[in-house]
């Protein structure tokens, strides 16, 4: 716990992950994990909160020597970083079912990920960066990948999150996303721009993070979060001190309290450094 300018006294930092605390290739300089390092020294926590499935995420936990617990899928899936399962809201098999009937009907590209498997419906080149992401990973840190009928999986496996391709025509994304938003029991965000994020319903990071604190006995004004996406609006809106990287959308920079520099300059941990550290 250390004091903040005005006597706030901080005791958890929250980031995303793409977009915010990874650089545009996907790695973590040498100051961010130096800066975090810092802060958790000093008694406060780090928590990554992402859209990526758990297993995407926890290889930067381990590189930054975080012992706290994982907010994978939107805040869908809350785990430790030895994979125990801390708290989980799967899409029930009805609306999970709707949603890919939806997305097969208008041959939209889709993935969705239970607590450990990424699943495809098919391989296609968009599936290349993810390929990439995963062989990353130390092997025995890799999530499976598998190509699947997804109404084989729907009612035998948790899903957790869908993320469907939608392309960058306006009119289309809003056509899409009025569609998947009358599907009884599922929530719609989006952490791309060419892309619909899909949870159960009362899922987003900001509940998470509250349901988090809430046990930790961590009161909003002892919060700081940074995102850039859409699907980071609600933990941005939640924390005492909401920050924005430069390179985020338009309404997350007009919500956050505070706007530091882009991903790609190490915004979060610049913005670490001077509101904390300094």
């Amino acid at each position: 716990m250390i004091k903040f300018k005005g006597g706030i006294m901080y005791r958890l930092i929250v980031s995303d992950l793409d977009g915010t605390l990874l650089r545009d290739d996907n790695t973590l300089s040498e100051y961010t994990k130096s800066i975090i390092h810092k802060v958790s020294q000093q008694g406060i926590e780090f928590m990554l909160a992402t859209g990526r499935i758990f297993g995407g995420a926890k290889g930067y936990a381990k590189e930054l020597n975080l012992d706290t617990p994982i907010l994978s899928c939107n805040g869908a899936l809350i785990k430790g970083t030895d994979g125990t399962v801390i708290y989980g809201k799967h899409i029930e098999p009805s609306p999970l079912t709707e949603v890919f009937h939806l997305l097969q009907g208008k041959e939209l590209y889709f993935h969705f990920y239970g607590e450990e498997n990424f699943y495809t419906r098919k391989l296609t080149d968009y599936m290349s960066r993810f390929y990439d992401l995963n062989k990353k990973l130390e092997e025995q840190e890799r999530f499976p990948i598998i190509e699947v009928d997804p109404f084989e999986v729907a009612g035998k496996d948790s899903i957790y999150k869908v993320l469907a391709h939608c392309g960058t025509e306006e009119h289309e994304r809003n056509e899409l996303y009025e569609l998947l938003k009358a599907v009884p029991g599922i929530s719609v965000t989006s952490s791309w721009s060419n892309t619909f994020d899909i949870c159960a319903d009362q899922v987003n990071k900001g509940i998470a993070i509250e349901r988090y604190a809430a046990e930790k006995g961590i009161n909003p004004s002892e919060i700081l979060c940074f995102g850039d996406n859409f699907n980071d609006l609600e933990m941005i809106q939640y924390a005492g001190m909401g920050v924005a990287v430069e390179n985020a959308v338009t309404l997350v920079k007009e919500t956050a309290n505070y706007v530091t520099l882009s991903n790609n300059e190490d915004g979060v941990a610049k913005a670490i450094e001077k509101l904390i550290l300094s």
